[in-house]
């Protein structure tokens, strides 16, 4: 609500009235993550709370598609280890002739029950739901942000509107700005009157502001008034924000909704504020907000609330957001999923191609898959960063689990255990 559309006799003054962006849509997912956060909205970092759960809680429930996915892949590498043998000796032979070998080796999985494309169903799956979940992330972020903000425009004006008088009957000299049958000399009488009552002023304080501000003129009045409302709503949008900002704080990072990097501030400034809600601005002209957010979070950029006289030196605005630490786990722990990956299947690397490209291929997306993920880190919010780490060690921690359960069945039950999707050999018969 515009403030300006409250006042009358003050409106050639009162001119910094602020506005809220239009809020974002959420899907089913995302009211379900809000759903999720709001349980632990007393908690301080109560939002990697959340995040913790709903990841738990969805890797828990596509667990059986991965137990199959692992326990196939794992069963997999080890028919490929049991072919090695034959595999190396038609590497040898066909060492020249690539679509023979291919042909051969298509043959020789085939009677063995090795199916490369067995584990990829689930594989696929799990990487749609990935795909689904930052889009969900992506848009709460926004979410949160624009919430965040509006609650803070409320702040502002909710103060300025503490000083206007909505009645003619209404006396109080607090309500300073009044209405449509006021005069400039009604608000300067009242707000001087408020003023030094407000600021304990000794009598001796009281003669020297009434005598300095007696001898300005109308527009110097207006400038005084207009301070005087504008700081106070200033410091209201800040204190709302330090007072509800320990949901969204954790550790080293200042504001989980965006990056955890040394390239963004708790408060941004508008130009990253504003990149961080294009998607979700609907087409509107969100350059046009940008004298609002300025002055709804100049506080939290420039001066401490409690010192308004003073520049802090550790402020929202001036605070790095981060320090690189989500980024840098995303990219070791995928590094080391990777790592894993590669020697559980090293025999399928080595042997599913005549050259070697397939080996070569596995080293290259060692390099690529942890340089994604930290590109993604670093796009995106800490919320989500988090995801993707609890995300990473869950499956980890399975794959290890799985990996060595199905190792100790092969030890125990030996061919028997490997050889139930071989095929038998058939020959055709002469005629």
């Amino acid at each position: 609500m515009n403030v300006l559309s409250l006042l009358s006799a003050s409106q050639n003054f009162i001119d910094f009235a602020v506005e809220k962006i239009g809020s974002v849509n959420l899907n089913w997912i995302g009211k379900l993550i809000s759903w999720l956060f709001d349980i632990f909205s007393g908690v301080s970092g109560g939002v990697i709370i959340g995040v913790v759960v709903f990841t738990l809680c969805l890797k828990t429930i596509v667990l059986p598609l991965d137990i199959y996915s692992k326990v196939k892949t794992k069963k997999q590498s080890l028919i490929m280890e049991k072919m090695r043998p034959q595999m190396e000796k038609l590497q040898k032979q066909y060492a020249n002739d690539k679509t023979m070998y291919s042909q051969k080796v298509m043959e020789l999985q085939k009677q063995n029950g090795y199916s490369p494309l067995g584990a990829c169903l689930p594989m696929i799956v799990s990487l749609v739901i990935f795909i689904v979940v930052m889009g969900a992330f992506s848009t709460y972020s926004n979410y949160a942000i624009i919430t965040t903000y509006n609650h803070m425009v409320d702040a502002y004006n909710q103060s300025v509107e503490v000083y206007v008088q909505t009645s003619a009957e209404d006396t109080d000299k607090k309500h300073f700005l009044v209405g449509e049958n006021g005069s400039y000399k009604v608000i300067f009488d009242n707000f001087t009157e408020y003023y030094c009552s407000e600021k304990k002023l000794s009598d001796e304080e009281k003669t020297k502001f009434l005598n300095e501000f007696n001898d300005k003129n109308e527009a110097g009045k207006f400038k005084v008034v207009s301070e005087f409302v504008r700081v106070n709503a200033q410091r209201a949008a800040a204190n709302f924000y330090y007072e509800n900002n320990k949901v969204n704080r954790f550790g080293w990072i200042g504001n989980v909704w965006y990056p955890d990097s040394m390239l963004n501030k708790v408060v941004p400034d508008y130009s990253k504020f504003k990149s961080s809600i294009s998607r979700a601005s609907n087409g509107s002209d969100i350059a046009s907000y940008e004298e609002s957010y300025n002055e709804v979070t100049y506080f939290l950029r420039n001066v401490d609330p409690e010192n308004p006289d003073i520049t802090a030196k550790k402020l929202p605005g001036k605070t790095y957001n981060g320090y690189f630490v989500l980024i840098v786990l995303s990219i070791g722990l995928m590094f080391l999923q990777q790592f894993i990956m590669s020697r559980s299947q090293k025999a399928a690397n080595e042997l599913s191609s005549v050259d070697g490209s397939a080996a070569k291929t596995t080293k290259w997306m060692m390099v690529m898959m942890p340089i994604i993920f930290g590109a993604v880190s670093f796009m995106y919010s800490a919320a989500f960063s988090t995801y993707m780490i609890i995300s990473t060690v869950y499956g980890l921690v399975s794959t290890l689990i799985i990996n060595k359960i199905v190792a100790v069945t092969f030890e125990k039950k030996g061919d028997d255990y490997l050889n139930k999707n071989k095929k038998p050999i058939t020959r055709k018969r002469l005629k």
